[in-house]
């Protein structure tokens, strides 16, 4: 499956210099804030299970429809990390999670008004996740790093607002499924995109 989002995402970006000529063609840029919900504990002891960090996304987008457009794009979600220090600082414990995604959409737009329209997105993304948890004690020190990829599917619901001709916002939320040992993953973000 992983191989199948990979050969779309690649022969995606050899219609992008005949996309670009399309109308309807945009450039997204966005940020916002990351959930990781259910996050196991790695040390056995009592901690938030949700964790949450600001993450950042460029998409890039073309009109294959009226009301209808496919989306490819990267997001950096940042690192949702905890430190612990126990026993007055003799025991500092830190556990982390860093992911990366590229995903593929398609978008579709039901009109509200001339300048406001809900959207409804579908589609794949591929996780790249590091973990990293560590403990210092007394000056030894025990750390594991973890590298874990999947693919899994997407799905989304916001509302964009068309401030001109070339400028539209968004405010989305989009479920991506889990990334690490059962965690989900999910953001809550706004963005701005430039219509070519």
């Amino acid at each position: 499956m992983r191989k199948l989002v990979i050969t779309s995402l690649l022969s995606s970006t050899l219609f992008f210099p005949i996309a670009s000529y399309a109308e309807g063609s945009y450039l997204k840029l966005g940020a916002g804030e990351a959930t990781y919900a259910g996050i196991p504990s790695t040390t056995g002891l009592p901690i938030d299970s949700n964790r949450t960090s600001t993450a950042g996304f460029i998409a890039y987008g073309w009109s294959i429809a009226p009301n209808f457009s496919a989306e490819i794009g990267y997001i950096d979600f940042g690192a949702a990390g905890k430190k612990y220090n126990l026993f007055g600082g003799d025991l500092i414990i830190v556990d982390q999670l860093k992911t990366r995604s590229i995903y593929i959409a398609g978008i579709g737009d039901v009109p509200l008004s001339s300048l406001v329209s809900f959207q409804g997105k579908l589609g794949m993304v591929s996780h790249h996740t590091n973990t990293h948890f560590s403990i210092s004690s007394f000056g030894s020190n025990l750390t594991n790093n973890s590298t874990f990829n999947k693919t899994r599917a997407l799905v989304g619901a916001g509302f964009k607002f068309q401030f001109s001709k070339e400028i539209s916002g968004v405010v989305e939320y989009t479920y991506f499924g889990t990334v690490v040992d059962g965690s989900e993953l999910s953001l809550l973000s706004a963005g701005l995109l430039y219509h070519f």
